[in-house]
């Protein structure tokens, strides 16, 4: 096990709770060509030998502009240590639904596309509020089948398309994210979309979106997590913070005690000389708690030479326990990390 060392950690005190953060193991494993995707967490079992048997999956090029996912399983002993990573290979042909994004016919609007392995089309469906700039969809399918797709325009925009489409290709709502509501900005101020780096559903139906949020292209990228309506997109909060100074969420999770567990990467500004416009400097991973109304319970940052250089999934594994497992990267070995954690809760007196 490594050496953890704490660099920053805020705490608030107005939160009628007590989050404390405790690294428990951390290990690594290589998987070839990590520093191109990182792993998601997909699942976890607990093995009778005490260790876990790990399911991810990462988004790999597939063509000129489609990602197809790739499924890794990772195994690791009751101390923690990686047993075996492979990939896996389906034992019976994988009929799943190959999606691809762009224009049909004379639109300007990007269309989803659902395609068998055969190439025949199973539904389309047009995504409202895009044109011909918009690229980079992030897709996250969910338990019933349908799909939670961000949509951000290519050039100056203060917003990004939300929408929700379901397993048939109907679209159940889209919503315009903008930047002026997560940094609390009057009007329309600013030149840079909020990045979504994930979507998630919760156990009520709605759901969770979080990335980045910058107001010009030469100001610091804010960390943000923010909870929709499930059946129109319409915000009903939402947490941002720049952390060390420049910061991004890359996954959060509702956990079984209701509480919100984010996880991502912060830095120093740096503005390198001769430039006008903030950079990352060395990253640092961290992880944040919420509350249930969004309220910011804890923000912890971890020294980057022991720990990964950031922290992009999270899943629990042992709520008796407060127990969770983290995936990382080390992008100066190119390996996975993968961390044990408990976050749990004490009423405050």
């Amino acid at each position: 096990m490594k050496l953890i060392s704490t660099v920053f950690l805020l705490l608030f005190a107005a939160s009628a709770n007590s989050v404390t953060i405790d690294i428990l193991s951390e290990h690594s494993c290589t998987i070839e060509m990590m520093r191109w995707s990182p792993i998601r967490i997909d699942s976890c079992q607990l093995l009778e030998s005490g260790g876990m048997r790990i399911s991810t999956n990462r988004a790999v090029p597939s063509g000129d502009s489609l990602f197809d996912t790739e499924l890794w399983t990772i195994v690791i002993d009751s101390a923690g240590y990686p047993v075996s990573c492979e990939v896996v290979v389906p034992d019976t042909p994988d009929n799943r639904l190959i999606l691809s994004f762009s224009k049909l016919g004379g639109s300007s609007e990007i269309w989803m596309i659902a395609c068998t392995e055969q190439n025949d089309t199973v539904w389309t469906c047009p995504l409202e509020g895009t044109d011909e700039f918009s690229n980079y969809q992030v897709v996250t399918k969910l338990p019933d089948g349908g799909y939670l797709i961000n949509s951000p325009p290519d050039c100056h925009s203060t917003f990004t398309e939300i929408q929700s489409i379901s397993s048939a290709g109907e679209m159940i709502f889209h919503y315009s994210l903008g930047t002026c509501y997560l940094l609390d900005l009057p009007g329309v101020i600013g030149e840079v979309s909020p990045g979504v780096r994930f979507l998630r559903k919760t156990s009520s139906g709605d759901i969770l979106a979080g990335g980045t949020v910058s107001q010009f292209l030469t100001s610091p990228n804010a960390w943000f997590v923010c909870l929709l309506d499930g059946d129109t997109g319409n915000p009903r909060w939402k947490t941002t913070g720049f952390a060390l100074g420049m910061a991004g969420v890359y996954e959060a999770i509702e956990a079984s005690s209701g509480l919100i567990v984010a996880v991502g990467a912060t830095s120093r500004i740096v503005v390198p000389e001769g430039y006008n416009r903030s950079a990352w400097g060395s990253k640092l991973p961290f992880i944040t708690v919420l509350d249930c109304t969004g309220a910011l319970q804890i923000l912890e940052v971890f020294d980057y030479i022991d720990l990964a250089d950031s922290f992009n999934s999270i899943i629990e594994t042992d709520p008796p326990e407060c127990e969770f497992l983290i995936a990382g990267d080390d992008t100066t070995s190119n390996e996975v990390v993968l961390l044990r954690a408990t976050i749990s809760t004490e009423q405050d007196n």
